[in-house]
C-alpha cells in the first residue's frame, strides 16, 4: 500500500498506512453471514489472543517501506485536487471520503488504490504532488465491520480510545502515536489520520477536525444474490467483472459448483455432489474469498500462535490451521488483498487439499 508512516522497528523509509484489520480466522466466537454456506464460518472475531496479535500486527507493519516488499499494492498517480473535487469524488464513489478540513497554504493531494483505498494528503505550499516526504495524510479504507474491529482494538492494553461526533470511535496505540484509526457505526469504511509528528494526529482527531464528504448515515446494503449453480466459464466472467481473483480448487468430476456472495464482498464456491440443489443445508467442500488488505502478513502472524500449524502453499502462499478447528485452512498469497478459506466437513481434509497445491485463482 508515497504516504508516510515510519516505525523504529523497521526500515526507516516511508510507506503507506495500512487499515486496522482483524482477519477471518478460526476461533471460538463466530459470525455466520446469511449467505455463508453451512459449515463455512466467516470469522470476524477470534480467540482473544489471536485477535490481539492480529491487531498488533497491523500497528507494527505501519512502518515498513513500500519500496522494500514485492507485495506492495499498486497506487494510482497522485494529483493535486480542490475541496470541490473531493466532494465530487465522494458522490462518484457513493461512500464517504474523509479529510481534516480546509487548511490555508496547503495543497490537497489525492491518490487511490485499485482496492478502493483513498488517500488525501496535505502538502505545504510549493510541494509537488507525489513528493516522497511524509506529510499529514487521511486514508479511507474499505472495511466491512470496521466499527467492531476498532472497538476490539481500543480495548487492548496500550490503546487510547476517543469518542467522536456522529458516534465515531478512534483509537491510537502508544506504540505508534503517529496514527489514529477511526470508524463509525454502520459505515463499512475505516479511517486513518497520520501525522509525521508523534501525537499530531491525536490532537487533530481530538479537536474533531476529521470530517467526511458524503453521508455517515448507515445505508442498508443491497441484498446479495442467493446461492446458485455456476460453470467454470461463469466464474471466470465473474472474476473479470469484479476485477479481483476468485479462488477455487479447479474442476472436479461428479460435482457442480455453487456460488454464494455476501453484500460485504465475500465469495464462496461450494462443490456440490451431482443432484444436490444450491442452498442445501448440508456442509460440503467450500472455498471462500474474503477482501482483506495485507492478508499475507496477518496470516504470517497467526501462524506463529500456539496450536497453529503452518502450511507453505504452492505459489508462495502461507496457510494456517488451528488445532481447535481442523476443518478449515486460512491462507493468503504475497501481494494479494484477499484471504482464502478452504473448508471441508471432514477434519484434516482441508489441510491436505491446501497442501496439495489445488487452491488456484480464477482471474
Amino acid at each position: 500500500m508515497p504516504t508516510p508512516n515510519r516505525h523504529p522497528n523497521f526500515d526507516d523509509r516511508d510507506r503507506d498506512p495500512l487499515p486496522l484489520q482483524l482477519p477471518a480466522v478460526v476461533g471460538s466466537t463466530t459470525v455466520v453471514t446469511a449467505t455463508s454456506p453451512t459449515g463455512l464460518r466467516f470469522r470476524f472475531v477470534a480467540m482473544a489472543a489471536i485477535t490481539a496479535v492480529a491487531a498488533l500486527f497491523v500497528f507494527l507493519t505501519l512502518g515498513r517501506s513500500h519500496h522494500t516488499t514485492s507485495s506492495a499494492p499498486v497506487r494510482l498517480p497522485a494529483s493535486a485536487v480542490s475541496a470541490t473535487q473531493l466532494r465530487e469524488l465522494a458522490t462518484t464513489v457513493r461512500h464517504p471520503v474523509f479529510w481534516v478540513g480546509a487548511k490555508v497554504g496547503t495543497t490537497y493531494e489525492l491518490s487511490r488504490q485499485p482496492n478502493g483505498t483513498i488517500f488525501v494528503r496535505y502538502l505545504p505550499q510549493g510541494v509537488a504532488a507525489g513528493a516522497a516526504q511524509p506529510y499529514l495524510t487521511v486514508a479511507t479504507y474499505p472495511f466491512a465491520g470496521a466499527y467492531g474491529a476498532v472497538e476490539q482494538v481500543a480495548a487492548q492494553r496500550g490503546s487510547t480510545r476517543l469518542k467522536l461526533p456522529d458516534g465515531g470511535l478512534g483509537v491510537v496505540s502508544a506504540r505508534y502515536p503517529n496514527s489514529v484509526h477511526v470508524a463509525y457505526p454502520g459505515v463499512n469504511y475505516q479511517v486513518e489520520v497520520y501525522d509525521p509528528v508523534p501525537g499530531g494526529a491525536l490532537g487533530i482527531v481530538a479537536a474533531h477536525e476529521l470530517t467526511a464528504f458524503g453521508s455517515l448515515t448507515p445505508v442498508a446494503a443491497a441484498p446479495a444474490p442467493g446461492p446458485r449453480h455456476v460453470t467454470a466459464a461463469q466464474l471466470r466472467a465473474l472474476a473479470a467483472s469484479i476485477k479481483h481473483p476468485v479462488y477455487w480448487l479447479g474442476p472436479r468430476a461428479g460435482y457442480t459448483y455453487e456460488l454464494s456472495q455476501s453484500s460485504a464482498g465475500q465469495l464462496y464456491v461450494r462443490y456440490l455432489p451431482l443432484g444436490v440443489t444450491p442452498g442445501s443445508s448440508h456442509p460440503y467442500l467450500t472455498v471462500g474469498t474474503y477482501p482483506f488488505p495485507a492478508a499475507f502478513g496477518a496470516i504470517g502472524v497467526l501462524a506463529k500462535q500456539r496450536g497453529a500449524t503452518t502450511l507453505h502453499i504452492t505459489g508462495g502462499g502461507l496457510g494456517v490451521v488451528s488445532a481447535s478447528y481442523p476443518k478449515s485452512v486460512h491462507l493468503a498469497f504475497p501481494g494479494s488483498d484477499y484471504e482464502v478459506e478452504v473448508f471441508d466437513p471432514t477434519a484434516g481434509a482441508a489441510k491436505r487439499i491446501a497442501s496439495s497445491g489445488e487452491v488456484t485463482a480464477i482471474r
